[in-house]
């Protein structure tokens, strides 16, 4: 399979083919997928005859099965009406951080599961994400340590996602190192991990559960909304 002009192998076919099928008899969009220079691995668009799956330029061959493999899994999940971190009813400065942050937190694990089937190799990506949050880290303000900041959301969601998906071996360092610079952020984000442990991400029902059981305990129901795609309601 080539893709953004790199050859892939076939690791992807059947995924690729089969999330294709869906979009065209489900949603009557064609997928597409071209490069990009941003921020992230990759991003999605939903337009009205076409899905575009955009892959950064930058990462290596080996790293963008993996990468592509996700995106395909983040459609999926819209297929199968998962539910949807949305903007509330006002907005604050860092606010799209934070949903960006508290979907990723849910919808990338739930994701990951699907792909790690194919055992693709992840270790380009796993040093990417570990020197982010190394720099992250080290650059963070004090007042995220103060409960009621912006930052210290961001940070907390970030612990808990790291806890969730980096391997042990690698976050060690990095959890301890926020438990002796950032504590309150580590208490905040190790009360997420439990959150997230006692409603999970397996069905739209425990992903939409788990979204609204983080969203208020953390108090961010005015610029947080969660869309039940299957009921089209905002929650």
């Amino acid at each position: 399979m080539k893709i953004i002009g790199k050859q892939l192998g076939t690791v992807l076919v059947d995924m690729y083919e089969d999330i294709e099928k869906r979009l065209k008899d489900e949603a009557g969009r064609e997928l597409k997928v071209v490069s990009f220079e941003g921020a992230s691995f990759s991003d999605i668009q939903w337009g009205d005859t076409e899905v575009v799956i955009s892959l950064h330029n930058g990462a290596p061959t080996r790293a963008l099965n993996h990468i592509l493999g996700i995106a395909l899994q983040h459609i999926r999940q819209r297929l199968d009406r998962y539910p949807a971190v949305v903007r509330g009813r006002t907005e604050v400065e860092g606010g799209p951080l934070v949903r960006a942050a508290l979907r990723e937190l849910i919808m990338s694990p739930e994701a990951e599961q699907h792909v790690a089937p194919l055992k693709i190799d992840i270790t380009w990506e796993l040093k990417q994400r570990h020197e982010g949050l190394k720099h992250l880290l080290r650059d963070a303000p004090e007042d995220w340590n103060e409960e009621s900041s912006i930052g210290h959301v961001f940070g907390a969601l970030q612990y808990a996602r790291f806890t969730i998906e980096h391997p042990e071996e690698l976050w060690e360092g990095l959890r301890n190192q926020f438990r002796k610079d950032l504590p309150n952020v580590a208490m905040t984000g190790d009360e997420i991990v439990s959150l997230v442990a006692q409603h999970g991400w397996k069905t739209p029902g425990a992903c939409l559960e788990s979204f609204v059981a983080i969203r208020d305990a953390l108090g961010l129901q005015d610029f947080v909304g969660i869309e039940d795609r299957r009921s089209g309601k905002i929650v």
